[in-house]
């Protein structure tokens, strides 16, 4: 795959969430925790473009560069609520002119459909790529937690210099995909038919959510198919139990 240049994929990640502290870290399957669990399949998934974890210059947050300097994975710190100018700053340490963005805590992300956004990024020279969800809206901004989003470097600093609101600059691409008159948008259908299924959650937030999703994985992995999303989808699909509490937590945190 042709991929920009100077591209590189940095992973979002905090213990600070107000919904369900220190989730990033709890143990999620076996003995490997949600962060570990992300790591290693950007290690074996991401090929040679590199990857960087993106946390805050928090004390709650030393244990996650204590994970990444054992796993010898790049962490960078930066501000716990400007994550747009934590963005800034890493992909500026690390030489990224484009960015694969990804949120740690999803963990059925799928990588390789998320690298086509780069592609897609590159081929119709836009500022943001990402998937579309409901009609109009870019997967980043709902439920769906499966994939992330391409944006290039110079689109995060003209975006950082046009708007000081909180809301974008927590929020990282906000500001971006919410100004298509000022940024060239690209965005591509879901993959595997998933653009109309608001009926779907596996970002993980909530208490309910990293059981629900620690259930899932481990039916998942007594099959080896944690990676397989057709098999993901299957089981959610099959499983009234499981449908019911995505919706209940659907209705509860609605973005």
């Amino acid at each position: 795959m042709f991929y920009p240049e100077h591209i590189g994929i940095i992973i979002q990640a905090r213990t600070g969430s107000t919904r369900l502290p220190g989730k990033m870290t709890l143990p999620f399957y076996r003995d490997q925790s949600l962060i570990s669990l992300m790591i290693s399949k950007f290690r074996q998934q991401a090929g040679n473009i590199p990857f960087v974890i993106a946390t805050t210059r928090s004390s709650g947050d030393d244990i996650i560069a204590e994970i990444c300097k054992k796993s010898e994975v790049p962490c960078f710190r930066g501000s716990e609520n400007d994550v747009l100018n934590r963005f800034i700053n890493a992909a500026e340490k690390y030489k990224f002119e484009n960015i694969i963005r990804v949120c740690a805590d999803n963990p059925f992300f799928d990588i390789a459909s998320t690298l086509m956004l780069a592609k897609l990024l590159k081929a119709n020279e836009a500022d943001y790529a990402g998937f579309l969800m409901n009609g109009n809206l870019p997967s980043i901004k709902t439920h769906i937690g499966l994939w992330g989003e391409a944006v290039s470097y110079n689109a995060l600093l003209k975006a950082a210099s046009l708007t000081s609101n909180l809301l974008y600059r927590e929020h990282v691409t906000n500001y971006i995909y919410s100004h298509p008159q000022t940024f060239k948008i690209s965005l591509a259908p879901a993959p595997s038919g998933l653009s109309a299924r608001t009926d779907l959650r596996f970002t993980l937030d909530t208490r309910e959510d990293y059981e629900l999703h620690r259930d899932i994985y481990n039916q998942l992995a007594a099959n080896d198919k944690t990676e397989d999303l057709t098999e993901l989808i299957g089981l959610v699909d099959q499983n009234t139990e499981f449908q019911q509490v995505m919706q209940n937590q659907i209705s509860l945190n609605s973005k």
